[in-house]
């Protein structure tokens, strides 16, 4: 039998709130592998001195404000690479700089662990860790090594929706390839009493608003911010996600499997304490250094009884060789023979201090949705004189995919069939054709009588088929958009042992971030947004 599961996120209507586009005021950026070309995906960028910073986006690419051009020096960091420190003032204002990461040395090493008997003199024994029992031992040391005590994060907050295909290119008549779509962003504080507290139902787990809207510079369409109905008009393939109440910051506390260690956070991760390890096949692959610090690089995939034949899960875990702490873990879920996954998380922590704190989560599912905009009638006309109906489109139709008419073009009045006896295309309105029917079919019909009812043309119905728009799109076929949709929170700066202060504009959690209040803060661009960027000259 088929094991069935459910993802539980929060899914639900985002406002048209905007806000005021700045001006041109920040220097852009790309990080690229020095050997490969490729981007490095969501590399940590920090101004060094002040422990601030931003992130690279999924190309590589980052802004920093033009007000630190001339003193600050950044910090680019990503596990595998060798950080690089550079002068601002060292790089142009008008282009895409590029700066380039080289890889650290990776190797495999064993581990000691050292055993000791009671009364007896300590002896040692050498043994090479497996990846599971580096795993265990990860567990078993989070509340040692991620904070318990209140602290705080501000970062960048953004969701989008980025097509899988081309089809919603062909649907809106885009020249150009669809990057991005309904994109949300915004400046938050999210307050956390510690890891013995629950992320979502803590009194003291809040958080606060500082800029949040719409980029009008992406196109914004809301027929795919619907909630999911998990049927037609919006779902995903053989994953439930349900809209239930709360708020887009709840799905990334919901996924966040190290956060919530000791809770449910999602399917196959399940409660991390207790299931990951029954749950996944674990094996070690490497060493990785980030600089000079050795990071176990944990490969697993799912355990066929556990998650079916139907699906399965692979990702990575990246693990302190020092002190067993985590600072990468990414799952992907696979449907059947899919290449791309249908979710995929990345949750990614930085050490401060002798603790470990929220860098980035990004969490992304795939989805279906059907859309309004598809092959239609708009209107009817029927000439009574001449016995024809002029039937008007949405779109230019392709008249080579009318034939046979007989069997595509069927109109009744009152149920009763219309003979049809022949079809054109309007020379002036490619939209149109004239569809001819038999004088029998109208005498049958009694018209002459039936025209005296003032409402007689609403007793005409058209069942027309499989005729096609120029674009190849069958008519009444709502086509189905593929998307990947996104929501990520990359934090800029971190605030040790910070409380919850006492006043009231917190995110209210059962409504979406659209709808709350937004607190004043002067920040004066210590905080910024990173908005995805457009293809620009490098």
């Amino acid at each position: 039998m088929i094991n069935k599961f459910s993802l539980f996120i929060i899914l639900f209507f985002l406002s048209s709130t905007t806000y005021s586009q700045e001006k041109q005021t920040k220097i852009s950026y790309k990080v690229i592998d020095t050997s490969t070309k490729e981007p490095v995906v969501y590399a940590t960028v920090m101004l060094k001195n002040i422990n601030r910073g931003t992130h690279a986006d999924l190309n590589g690419n980052f802004e920093i404000p033009i007000k630190y051009y001339q003193n600050a020096i950044i910090r680019i960091s990503s596990i595998g690479y060798k950080s690089k420190e550079i002068k601002l003032s060292e790089l142009k204002l008008d282009i895409v700089n590029i700066i380039h990461l080289n890889k650290s040395n990776n190797k495999l090493q064993e581990i000691v662990i050292t055993t000791s008997k009671k009364n007896k003199e300590k002896k040692k024994k050498q043994k090479t860790l497996s990846g599971a029992q580096i795993v265990r031992k990860a567990i078993e040391n989070i509340l040692n090594n991620y904070p318990t005590q209140p602290h705080s994060y501000i970062g960048y907050y953004r969701d989008y929706q980025q097509p899988a295909d081309n089809t919603y290119q062909k649907l809106i008549k885009s020249e150009k390839a669809i990057e991005y779509l309904n994109v949300h962003e915004g400046i938050l504080e999210s307050y956390d009493n510690g890891f013995k507290s629950d992320k979502l139902k803590d009194k003291k787990n809040q958080t606060l608003v500082y800029n949040y809207g719409i980029n009008q510079k992406f196109i914004q369409d809301a027929s795919l911010t619907i909630p999911y109905d998990n049927k037609s008009r919006k779902y995903s393939e053989s994953v439930y996600i349900t809209p239930l109440g709360g708020n887009e910051l709840n799905i990334l506390d919901l996924t966040n499997a190290i956060r919530n260690y000791d809770k449910m956070s999602f399917s196959f991760a399940n409660i991390f304490k207790k299931d990951f390890i029954n749950n996944h096949l674990i094996f070690l692959k490497e060493t990785i250094y980030t600089d000079n610090t050795p990071l176990y690089k944990i490969y697993f995939n799912s355990k066929k009884h556990k998650t079916s034949y139907e699906y399965f899960a692979s990702g990575y875990i990246y693990i302190s060789k020092n002190n067993f702490a985590i600072h990468k873990l990414n799952y992907n879920l696979f449907y059947r023979k899919s290449k791309k996954p249908q979710y995929s998380i990345t949750i990614d922590y930085n050490q401060k201090n002798d603790k470990m704190y929220l860098n980035y989560i990004s969490f992304n599912n795939f989805f279906e949705a059907t859309n309004g905009n598809y092959f239609k009638i708009i209107k009817t006309t029927f000439n009574s004189k001449n016995n024809t109906f002029k039937i008007s489109f949405n779109r230019q139709l392709n008249f080579n995919t009318v034939t046979p008419f007989h069997k595509k073009i069927k109109i009744y009045f009152k149920n009763v069939k219309l003979n049809v006896t022949d079809v054109k295309h309007m020379e002036t309105a490619k939209n149109t054709i004239i569809v001819y029917v038999d004088k029998k079919s109208i005498e049958k019909i009694n018209f002459i009588n039936e025209s005296k009812n003032p409402n007689y043309a609403s007793f005409f119905t058209f069942d027309i088929t499989k005729i096609k728009d120029v674009n190849g799109f069958e008519i009444d076929k709502r086509p189905s958009i593929k998307l990947n949709q996104y929501r990520e929170l990359f934090v800029q700066e971190v605030f040790e042992n910070k409380k919850l202060p006492l006043q009231k504009n917190f995110v209210n959690k059962n409504l979406p971030l659209s709808e709350s209040k937004i607190t004043k803060a002067n920040f004066k661009e210590a905080y910024w947004i990173n908005s995805p960027l457009k293809k620009t000259k490098e």
